[in-house]
């Protein structure tokens, strides 16, 4: 599973909030939901994440092997 935990902590760590994704970084609301769900995304977009953040694929998204998670 993927979890996108590492993206939600770089942003709190860079003082950037959801109001900010939305109207700063235009995402769409509907792209901040699926990235706090953990729900799928294409690899164009997590590029496009890295490119607008200025960060590594690492600070977005970390694998999570389902077996061994909680």
């Amino acid at each position: 599973m993927m979890d996108f935990s590492p993206f939600w902590e770089m942003l709190t760590s860079r003082g950037i909030s959801t109001y900010d994704l939305e109207y700063k970084y235009e995402l769409n609301p509907a792209e901040i939901s699926r990235l706090k769900h953990n729900h799928n995304f294409t690899l164009n977009s997590l590029d496009h994440y890295c490119n607008l953040f200025h960060c590594n694929i690492e600070d977005i998204v970390v694998h999570v092997d389902e077996k061994k998670a909680p």
